[in-house]
């Protein structure tokens, strides 16, 4: 796996919902292509997520890494970033979309000077403007794309939609991914059958009777085997409210319906590389 552009992030005095918000939008992008590591130690972390009060500990840090701090403070110049509390799911999304485009900045102007044989770096000298910010982030540059999808891993996926049409469509390409699939025809049946089922991917169409895909994408967080199952959602047409109410709902991506091939096959190439390299065993796995 190539890891060259793989960020580490390390949160700093966040308390659990601060952590919980962060956690969800940067496994939401890692999905969309970028590569990145929560670790434990703020020395190895390439960028730091601190609150205000911390700030002073992780301070040292602030020349060689990229320092996003949390405020309730709107004049608050501390670290390299600033997000306002209150937390808003879309201020997070672009806030942590700037951090990360300075982070790569200072990532690769150090690797290119080490290449050169220049090792003494001032990383305040460097223009690290970041670009515009967005609600996703697709870094083509860090995506280790698989070659043949048919070459991945078995899986098993649920298909939760009350289109027979869409299910029939999904159930063929995920078979030549070979990923095995289960159905349900509405978000009620669905949280059925994860009682008793185990499934390493969702893909959960969000109009649908009874629960929505909203809801029912709520409930399946709340059950602790299905906290980081990658929750594909279908939509007719997505918005950029949709995503937001998707992430926070806990979805991981979006497919517009009709789905087309291409667009699924490149999903699946990220969605199974991140169960691969990232999800928790299943207990038949574990020693």
């Amino acid at each position: 796996m190539n890891t060259k552009n793989k960020i580490s992030i390390h949160f700093a005095g966040l308390n659990p919902k601060e952590t919980a918000l962060f956690d969800r939008v940067i496994s939401f992008n890692v999905t969309h292509g970028l590569e990145a590591d929560i670790i434990e130690d703020a020395a190895n972390a390439d960028l730091i997520i601190s609150s205000s009060e911390l700030f002073s500990h992780v301070e040292k840090f602030n020349k060689s890494k990229t320092l996003l701090v949390i405020t309730n403070d709107e004049h608050c110049s501390k670290g390299d970033l600033q997000v306002q509390q209150p937390l808003m799911i879309t201020k997070v999304m672009n806030l942590l979309t700037e951090a990360i485009t300075i982070t790569q900045e200072k990532m690769n102007t150090v690797r290119k000077t080490q290449e050169t044989g220049f090792v003494n770096v001032n990383i305040e000298s460097v223009d690290i403007t970041a670009t515009s910010a967005s609600s996703s982030i697709a870094p083509t540059e860090s995506i280790e794309v698989i070659e043949n999808v048919t070459d991945i891993k078995k899986h098993h996926a649920l298909i939760i939609d009350d289109s027979a049409a869409i299910r029939k469509q999904l159930e063929l390409e995920l078979r030549d991914a070979g990923i095995s699939s289960d159905f349900a025809e509405c978000g009620e049946d669905a949280l059925e059958k994860i009682k008793d089922n185990h499934f390493d991917l969702v893909f959960l169409d969000i109009i649908m009777p009874g629960l929505d895909g909203y809801e029912t994408c709520q409930a399946m967080r709340s059950n602790i085997n299905y906290k980081k199952t990658p929750i594909i959602m279908l939509s007719g047409k997505t918005s950029p409210l949709d995503e937001v109410k998707g992430v926070i709902a806990g979805a991981t991506t979006y497919l517009t319906k009709p789905v087309k091939s291409d667009k699924l096959q490149e999903t699946l190439n990220r969605v199974t590389k991140w169960i691969e390299n990232y999800a928790p065993p299943k207990k038949s796995e574990t020693v």
